[in-house]
């Protein structure tokens, strides 16, 4: 694909790297709601990656993988062409929070946007229509962000169709232990599914690293994202980075499971355990000391993430726990 991405700010440009912004609203201050975008033209053709990250400002790996891979690029033969926007929600990325605290909707809820409404829903339509309908494949990255903890999984929206296939292929073709066949997410509005729709883009989600280790495993986590994407590109095409030890992988659906009560949680069960249907995961007690609520698994499968901080709402994402597909 032809890219036609243009920019209303360019910050720099060096070589074949062209770093700047697209505005989608003036604030009172005389600054703009803006997008931050590098692109990178390879030495030959070849297809358009667009790799983004922090649509929800607290997930930062992805960013660093980002930064890093493009420092890469530009000096260095590749085919087709690099998108990077390592700050989709710029807003919620400069203020630490999940969503921008200018409306605090949530960005990944609400695509393919609107136009005429809140400033977020606008930038999900500017995204969609200046950036992300210029792209063949996508790489959308997520993370626990503040209070989650997950390991490291790689959404794809599966169908019987030639897209399908390449979603689900490009996802093991990462190399995360887990990926993850994204057929009954409990809310709509995602990325990489309004893509599909839309346009047709083949895309993926790799959901990895979080606050909750970050002291510990951000470099790791970082690394995961950054081979993820050199995973990719050699698949297109684009570069050949060789091929790397292939990890033990899991297909699994995976399952957002809520609290009832809130109160203490104290994790029975951890990630990666296997679990059996009706076996503890977790329970939750008062500020007494008395157990309120106990969360049973459901079916048998594996434990892939969890409510990290020791206080759950009523209501709050308890476990990540999925089905085991293979």
């Amino acid at each position: 694909m032809e890219n036609k991405i243009v920019l209303d700010v360019i910050q720099s440009q060096t070589g074949r790297r062209t770093d700047g912004y697209i505005r989608f609203g003036q604030k009172a201050d005389g600054s703009h709601f803006q997008i931050p975008v590098i692109e990178i033209k390879g030495t030959g053709d070849g297809p358009v990656l667009l790799v983004d990250a922090c649509t929800h400002g607290d997930e930062y790996e992805g960013a660093e993988a980002i930064i890093a891979l493009a420092k890469e690029l530009e000096q260095c033969d590749f085919n087709g062409t690099f998108i990077g926007v390592p700050a989709l929600n710029f807003d919620a990325f400069c203020t630490l929070t999940r969503a921008s605290v200018t409306d605090g909707f949530n960005l990944n809820r609400i695509f393919p946007g609107n136009l005429d409404t809140y400033s977020t829903h606008r930038l999900a339509a500017t995204y969609m229509e200046r950036v992300a309908k210029q792209a063949d494949y996508v790489i959308s990255f997520h993370g626990g962000g503040d209070v989650l903890h997950l390991e490291p999984i790689v959404g794809y929206i599966y169908d019987d169709t030639e897209a399908g296939h390449k979603s689900q292929e490009m996802a093991k073709v990462f190399n995360a232990p887990y990926t993850w066949k994204m057929e009954n997410l409990p809310f709509s509005g995602v990325t990489v599914q309004e893509y599909r729709k839309a346009y047709g883009t083949i895309g993926i989600l790799p959901e990895v690293g979080s606050h909750c280790g970050r002291l510990h495993d951000r470099e790791k986590n970082v690394g995961i994202c950054l081979q993820g994407v050199k995973n990719v590109m050699t698949w297109l095409g684009m570069k050949d980075y060789g091929t790397p030890e292939r990890v033990k992988q899991m297909d699994v659906e995976l399952h957002y499971i809520h609290s009832w009560n809130g109160g203490i949680q104290k994790l029975v069960r951890r990630e990666n355990e296997i679990v059996e249907a009706g076996e503890t995961l977790a329970v939750l007690t008062d500020v007494f000391g008395n157990q309120i609520e106990e969360l049973k698994a459901p079916w048998r499968g594996v434990v892939i993430g969890y409510w990290s901080v020791p206080v759950i709402r009523p209501g709050d994402w308890w476990s990540l726990f999925a089905k085991i597909l293979d």
